[in-house]
């Protein structure tokens, strides 16, 4: 017997409504666990990008000190 039978079976409508509710509660916080996750792929592509900007920015200053001399 599936689980929606034995909910409707062992406790009726309020059963399956509650059913319905802890189900809902579960897909709701696995779609925020894969945001989540999504996120942080994103912020650590972000630290990448801003490490590799900022040790450009730093090869450009020296070039530029070095111009003046």
């Amino acid at each position: 017997m599936s689980i929606v039978g034995q909910l409707a079976a062992s406790f009726g409508a309020p059963g399956l409504l509650v059913g319905f509710m802890i189900w809902a509660k579960q897909v709701d916080r696995a779609d925020r666990r894969t945001e989540v996750g999504d996120r942080l792929d994103h912020d650590k592509a972000r630290l990448e990008a801003d490490k590799s900007m900022a040790s450009s920015l730093a090869a450009l200053t020296a070039v530029i000190q070095q111009l003046g001399r």
